[in-house]
């Protein structure tokens, strides 16, 4: 390489490492949003209280969560679930409330009504903080179209 070059030749390679360490900080924020704690979705629990001795169908209650374990625990701190629970405590001298495994699911009931909950629990987005900082996260949109990365000069790229 001829010596009076290099002045430019060290120019392009800084400016090149830079591009590549920008986009490298973007690929690594979006990794980190899509390894990060999934998204919590709807979740179906259905229990049959004192209705079940009377012929009546089981009660399905939504919520999101991220599991179904996630969804009991997020079903229990609601007050609509309280008061069906109290309701059903009332009646014939005690909780007669069965779970029904084999009906609670992700998703919505395909069938058969229904009581969403989603409502109560509030935004979705204080439920499930994600553990990238929320001015890195709201840096790098993940939806929409993604950014293509700066062009490589060849130039700065060196053999070996």
């Amino acid at each position: 390489m001829i010596e009076d070059k290099y002045p430019e030749y060290d120019d392009v390679r800084i400016t090149t490492a830079i591009e590549a360490s920008d986009h490298l900080d973007d690929l690594v924020i979006r990794l980190a949003v899509l390894l990060g704690p999934p998204a919590p979705r709807a979740f179906t629990l259905t229990f049959a209280g004192h209705e079940r001795h009377i012929g009546e169908a089981p009660t399905s209650f939504v919520v999101n969560a991220t599991s179904l374990d996630d969804a009991a625990r997020n079903l229990a701190l609601l007050p609509s679930w309280r008061e069906w629970l109290l309701a059903n405590v009332a009646c014939d001298g005690g909780a007669d409330i069965v779970y029904l495994p084999e009906q609670s699911h992700p998703g919505l009931p395909t069938r058969g009504e229904f009581a969403d909950l989603r409502a109560e629990q509030g935004p979705v987005a204080s439920q499930n903080a994600s553990a990238v900082p929320a001015s890195r996260r709201a840096a790098v949109p993940v939806t929409g179209p993604r950014p293509t990365p700066a062009p490589v000069n060849t130039a700065a790229r060196t053999p070996h």
